[in-house]
């Protein structure tokens, strides 16, 4: 029973150290926007930009561009 009580609250440690969801970055822009910087200025400085953070933020940017362009097109009524 000890080990399964301190075995919870380090798998909830961990899940929570991962790289932020797609939707966790389209959700929160202040945390979209930090990622997006910290993943330009790793490609600047010509680190590994192969992250998982830096792949969910080039999708979090596609998914919104395209969300935008559905809500553009559907306010002009197309």
């Amino acid at each position: 029973m000890k080990k399964l009580l301190l075995a919870v609250p380090l798998a909830l440690l961990l899940t929570a150290c991962g790289a932020p969801s797609v939707d966790d970055l389209i959700e929160d822009p202040e945390l979209f926007s930090k990622v997006s910087s910290e993943c330009q200025q790793r490609m600047m400085q010509g680190k590994d930009v192969d992250t998982e953070e830096c792949k969910n933020a080039r999708l979090a940017a596609v998914k919104m561009a395209d969300n935008l362009m559905k809500g553009m097109m559907k306010q002009f009524g197309q």
